[in-house]
């Protein structure tokens, strides 16, 4: 029998930090949640108890300041997602179309869909269902999380590509609409001819030699594959007419015509150009970013070529085709061939009658994913509506986006919407992390420090562990490195200018009450371990304390700090290369922050 169930055990204090307390039994913590603020939820439920665990980490690593615990809560994300009394269990990470495209840095499903079932409800406390926020939409896991379980979905992102992915992947089509795409496209392709089509040869947007990462043959390919492409779009194909009753039923009920059909199509054949793209190229396959490395290099040599333009493209078609099944099948609980079908919240049946809609919650969840930036968003229909934001942002010094997008986007630049047509420099130096920074540009004397944004007291600064954050700076900025000015800065910026902007966006979005879920890993920059989740939640507390917000934000108000917990890293893709002398990195962190009711800490 466990402490818990034998009610032997005598309730104590686990204290992280400040006055952040959890009540503790035997080897278990139960953070303040504060359900009955919560407006995610129609009721209270019980508080969620983790675990204390030693935090895991390299030889060296020491994660706690002084005065705090080397034991923090331990949220195994993947065991909680599938340890909720709902019937629902992730079978793995790539279920569904989590991996209909091969994106950089995502994060594990289990991760947004325990936060999403376990803190709101199929309705809030207002009986509308709840809207879940995502601020670094990427790949959109949190959006295909929350649309399966019956929760609208806000998404942000800057990034032209990752809303395309993110849309694709959050997009139920009609087993047979995609069946009849299919077929039409790939008899558009076959018709082309084996030759360059330069109407339909792409232009590089910045100094990236299209030679360099393309043989002679893959281009004239993927101008066929680009010319299908605009022959397909400029099609008046019925993609209605072939349909089950089942399947019409179900467009219908949501307003959706043969011309709103035809967008998701063209945004779903869109994506698979520059799924191809990647895998012909000369860029290493095994590494996130376009690199061509010394391996490629001497297959080169070797006159091994990238594989067949063509027969890729249609091997990518025919995967995510399946993938997209597959969400039809798991919203509808229905068995169309081509994909695996998986059990619903919903049990929805889509042979009995059209009330039956009204209960799928999955059905009518909406997804909404805007292209923005992080820092800066303002949409006025979402302000105080947001019942719950996750999010997992890039890492510090973190080219490697959009270095990993650049060669797909130039692809397809043509086939993006309006809205998502970009000039590439802006674009590199737009993302938030990253080490493209002109220094040439900065007008403050360097090294720059988070207290010289502050405007609180030295008392309330010195409280926070951000003096740690400002000493990192310094010494970063003192090495003896031709490179330890700009990565300085990048530290400094990364918190100064895009946590903070964002964390007082989402504040601004969020209804009081909401939840916060932002996790993140920490990562090295000069020798120094950045202790990223404390500097979080720090700043998060401190919201008007900053200048530069940009927001309308009294002194006191900021985030009430809930708590911080750690979950294993399992995947170490993302952390190659950023190990560091004490060992590597080997946990993330979830840091929960809520905004308060009464708009104070």
């Amino acid at each position: 029998m466990n402490e818990e169930a034998s009610g032997s055990e005598i309730p104590s204090i686990y204290t992280q930090h400040g006055n952040v307390e959890m009540k503790r039994k035997g080897n278990r913590v139960f953070p303040d949640f504060r359900f009955e603020d919560n407006p995610g939820m129609s009721h209270v439920p019980d508080e969620p108890g983790y675990q204390l665990g030693e935090v895991p980490k390299g030889e060296g690593v020491n994660y706690a300041f002084e005065g705090e615990p080397d034991e923090y809560p331990e949220m195994d994300f993947r065991a909680l997602a599938n340890d909720l009394d709902d019937g629902r269990t992730i079978p793995n990470t790539t279920y569904l179309t989590h991996d209909i495209h091969k994106h950089p840095a995502i994060f594990i499903p289990q991760i947004p869909s325990y936060i999403i079932r376990q803190f709101t409800s199929k309705r809030n406390e207002s009986g509308d269902r709840p809207i879940v926020l995502d601020p670094f939409s990427g790949s959109g896991t949190t959006g295909l999380e929350a649309k399966i379980t019956g929760r609208d979905y806000l998404g942000i992102e800057i990034n032209p590509l990752s809303r395309l992915v993110s849309e694709v992947s959050t997009s139920p089509l009609p087993p047979n609409a995609l069946k009849q795409a299919q077929a039409e496209y790939i008899s558009l392709l076959h018709e082309t001819e084996a030759k360059l089509y330069e109407k339909y040869d792409a232009e590089f947007l910045d100094r990236t030699k299209k030679e360099h990462w393309f043989e002679p043959e893959v281009v004239r390919d993927l101008s066929r594959i680009r010319k299908a492409l605009a022959d397909f779009k400029e099609s008046d194909f019925d993609f209605l007419e072939d349909l089950t009753e089942s399947e019409t039923e179900a467009l219908g009920d949501l307003g959706i015509d043969n011309k709103k059909i035809k967008v998701r199509l063209n945004r779903w054949l869109t994506l698979m150009i520059a799924n191809t793209v990647f895998t012909v190229s000369n860029a290493d396959p095994g590494i996130s970013k376009a690199y061509k490395s010394k391996k490629m290099r001497r297959r080169i040599e070797n006159d091994e070529h990238p594989p067949d333009v063509i027969e890729t493209h249609e091997e990518e078609i025919a995967e995510s085709r399946g993938k997209l099944v597959e969400l039809w099948n798991e919203i509808y609980a229905t068995n169309y061939s081509g994909g695996t079908v998986q059990r619903t919240l919903q049990r929805f049946d889509s042979s009995d009658t059209e009330n039956d809609f009204e209960q799928n919650a999955a059905h009518n969840a909406a997804v909404d994913i805007r292209l923005g930036d992080a820092r800066t968003f303002d949409i006025p229909e979402y302000r105080e509506e947001v019942d719950i934001a996750i999010t997992s942002p890039p890492y510090i010094n973190a080219m490697n986006y959009y270095r990993g997008s650049k060669l797909r986007l130039f692809w397809i630049y043509d086939f993006l919407e309006e809205d998502e047509k970009f000039e590439a420099k802006e674009l590199r130096q737009s993302i938030i992390g990253t080490n493209s920074v002109s220094m040439s540009t900065v007008e403050r004397n360097l090294p720059t420090t988070l207290r010289d944004i502050w405007l609180g007291t030295d008392e309330a600064f010195e409280a926070t562990r951000l003096p740690n954050l400002d000493a990192d700076i310094k010494t970063i900025h003192n090495l003896d490195h031709n490179e330890a000015e700009r990565k300085a800065y990048v530290t400094w910026k990364f918190f100064a200018d895009g946590m903070l902007k964002n964390l007082a966006r989402v504040y601004e979005h969020l209804k009081p009450g909401a939840y916060y879920f932002f996790v993140i890993g920490e990562n090295t920059i000069g020798e120094q371990l950045i202790h990223s989740h404390k500097y979080i939640a720090d700043i998060a507390q401190n919201l008007g304390k900053f200048e530069r917000h940009g927001g309308d934000f009294s002194e006191e108000e900021g985030f009430r700090l809930v708590g911080s917990a750690w979950d294993s890293i399992t995947n170490r893709d993302l952390f190659q290369g950023r190990k560091h002398e004490g060992g590597v990195i080997e946990c993330e962190w979830a840091t929960i922050l809520q905004k308060p009711r009464d708009g104070t800490v």
